[in-house]
């Protein structure tokens, strides 16, 4: 189902989100061995873009590896500085490029955050929130195919310390695939 004409129910848990994946943005702008209850981990550094084409170059390849029948979504200059958002009726994401102000939205965390709107776009009931659990479900999926299992393990932690409820995305994907 796409979301045009969605009717959406209230977002309670964005804030939440967006904690989660600002704590974890920050681990993976580090990269390298994190200690994790008493285990080590070893997670990459998140990638930068320079512009619109090194992002839809990024996503052509993550799409690529997914088990889906998705295409990337589109990308075009966000005027402004302060946000980037995916545009559901459009299927495109619109983020912030130019100058100095626009450097904080050009990493992959934020990307796969956009990318996962997209994908949940298709799954998701029709009245779920759009950061529910179809969503972080997808992030998690997104998440692990880009980054490893074990930067998954983190952001999956951290949705969990702070109460964000996640779907099972092998339950999400098997549903789709049997329609």
């Amino acid at each position: 189902m796409t979301s045009v004409g969605r009717v959406r129910a209230p977002d309670r848990n964005r804030a939440k989100v967006y904690a989660a994946e600002d704590q974890f943005s920050s681990l993976m702008n580090r990269g390298g061995k994190v200690e994790f209850f008493s285990s080590v981990l070893d997670v990459p550094t998140q990638k930068r873009f320079a512009n619109l084409e090194s992002i839809d170059t990024y996503m052509s390849g993550l799409f690529a590896k997914l088990d889906c029948d998705l295409f990337p979504p589109r990308t075009r200059e966000r005027k402004g500085s302060t946000r980037a958002h995916y545009e559901f009726a459009t299927q495109v994401i619109a983020i912030p490029v130019s100058g100095q102000a626009a450097m904080w939205a050009l990493r992959e965390t934020l990307i796969l955050h956009e990318c996962a709107h997209h994908v949940a776009a298709s799954y998701a009931p029709i009245d779920e929130p759009a950061h529910g659990p179809t969503f972080t479900a997808c992030m998690l999926m997104l998440v692990e195919t880009a980054l490893g299992d074990q930067a998954r393990l983190l952001l999956s932690s951290g949705y969990l310390e702070l109460g964000v409820p996640v779907g099972e995305h092998q339950e999400i994907f098997s549903h789709r695939s049997a329609t």
